[in-house]
């Protein structure tokens, strides 16, 4: 049996067929309001945010994996959709023909495999030898991404690695596209200092990430050489490869990884930490004190907080449990049709809801605690317990009470509403339930005092509603 993806033009066969499907006018038309209205500026970096945030949110049943030349092929083409997207939003990119496309794409995917020289080359004026080079990058990054994600998900005993690893090309790759269209060319230097970026951004989440697994119990000796494997397929060389395996075998507790990360890398750690813990439903409360003392000592900002915790259950696609047995003993639950609804709530929630969650912590806290049974029901869904059927109506019945007072939450409440739940269950307890709110408790992530709004901290800029102005990004260089 031939083995898959080893033909060194399957990378450029997947770019042809993404140019052939893509639609413009449609994708557009996708984007926030914001982001896509014609002739008017657009904030690269926030768009950038927004287009990567998207692209890794679930949207399918984790119960129903996809094989893996599927879930790998689809990654790989969700990169260059992701690419094909953010070009939108440049200045004069719909005069670019289809062979032009094609080689920026040749020279962004090359650039984000660190194929530096090549993407330069890609890039350059056309001509002849530029198609070639254009080419021979698709080639080589074709080789790199398979060396990196094939085949796809994390070995047994090993790191939850691979979703924090797209994250991480998916954040590269737009960093790369941002400054071509900021400035119509590439710059070496700027692709060194991307790839150095998101290498470090590898080498502290896989410390992260052997922390949390750590606490919750100590890898045996498999455990440590499987972890220790995994490094070599981040793409990482030399002494920051050898770090990354130092970070692994010892990681340091969450209090010293928060204030070693750089400011700008903490709240898409902590997003990371999140993610892992919903995925892998690791045991005891340890994993939950690790991802509370991270927090707590990175000193995010209330809504990168919030932010962080949207995006890890929008991207931990695990909304099923909610729902089973919610159509009755005799019917069957139609998984696909609440998927598709599943995947617009996503995108509603993360983008439209944390800023009003956020400006209205300390009234949820007070309704909450008043409630009782609520932050109670959703602390059980959220670890992940099964809610009856008439646990869901008492959230439901409490939740149209509680918007009367905190109007942000109406939308959870609405008719319909009751898919945004899983979001809801996933935030709440971490902010909101009896313990988390014990400020002189070690380890306690405070909220913002009665009354006031999310502030940006000293020397951060401040955050306006994500679905105009994300938080600053976790992990946005200059550029």
């Amino acid at each position: 049996m031939s083995r898959p993806f080893t033909d060194p033009r399957w990378l450029g066969s997947l770019v042809d067929e993404a140019l052939a499907s893509h639609d413009p006018a449609a994708a557009r038309s996708r984007l926030p309001p914001d982001l896509g209205a014609p002739g008017q500026p657009v904030d690269l970096a926030a768009a950038a945010r927004i287009l990567v945030a998207r692209s890794l949110r679930t949207r399918r049943s984790p119960a129903e994996p996809l094989p893996a030349a599927v879930g790998f092929r689809e990654t790989v083409l969700d990169h260059i959709r992701l690419l094909l997207d953010l070009r939108l939003l440049g200045a004069g990119t719909e005069a670019s023909g289809p062979a032009r496309v094609r080689s920026e794409l040749a020279a962004f995917l090359a650039a984000a495999t660190s194929e530096v020289e090549l993407a330069m080359l890609a890039a350059g004026p056309p001509s002849s030898a530029q198609v070639r080079a254009a080419e021979r990058a698709l080639s080589t990054a074709g080789a790199r991404l398979r060396e990196q994600f094939w085949p796809p998900g994390d070995p047994v005993s090993g790191l939850p690695l691979s979703s924090g690893h797209v994250a991480v090309i998916r954040r590269h790759l737009a960093r790369i596209a941002g400054g071509y269209l900021r400035t119509g060319r590439l710059d070496p230097a700027a692709l060194v200092r991307h790839w150095q970026y998101a290498a470090r951004e590898l080498v502290l989440l896989a410390e992260a990430l052997a922390g949390l697994l750590g606490c919750a119990a100590p890898p045996d000796r498999r455990a440590r050489w499987v972890r220790g494997r995994q490094m070599a397929r981040l793409g990482l060389r030399g002494t920051v490869l050898r770090e990354a395996r130092r970070g692994v075998a010892a990681p340091r507790p969450p209090h010293e990884l928060a204030v070693a990360a750089p400011a700008m890398v903490r709240g898409f750690l902590f997003e990371q930490i999140l993610l892992a813990q919903l995925r892998t439903r690791l045991p005891g409360e340890a994993p939950g004190r690790f991802a509370e003392t991270f927090a707590s000592n990175a000193g995010l900002d209330p809504q990168v907080v919030v932010a962080a915790q949207l995006e890890a259950a929008a991207q931990s696609g695990d909304p099923q449990a909610w729902f089973e047995g919610s159509a009755g003993r005799e019917a069957a639950l139609d998984w696909h049709a609440l998927a598709e609804d599943w995947g617009a709530a996503a995108d509603k929630v993360v983008e439209r809801v944390s800023g009003a969650i956020t400006a209205n912590l300390s009234a949820l806290a007070t309704e909450i605690r008043e409630t009782g049974e609520l932050g109670t029901l959703l602390g059980k869904a959220a670890g992940g317990q099964r809610l009856t059927p008439e646990e869901k109506r008492k959230v439901r019945a409490q939740l149209v009470d509680l918007a009367k007072a905190v109007p942000a939450l109406a939308i959870f409440a609405a008719p319909g509403g009751t898919i945004l739940l899983p979001v809801l269950a996933k935030i709440l307890p971490f902010k909101f339930l009896p313990g988390a709110w014990d400020k002189d408790r070690p380890g306690a992530v405070p909220g913002p005092p009665p009354g006031a709004s999310a502030m940006a901290a000293p020397g951060q800029e401040p955050a306006g509603p994500p679905s105009k102005v994300p938080p600053k990004g976790p992990g946005d260089p200059p550029p």
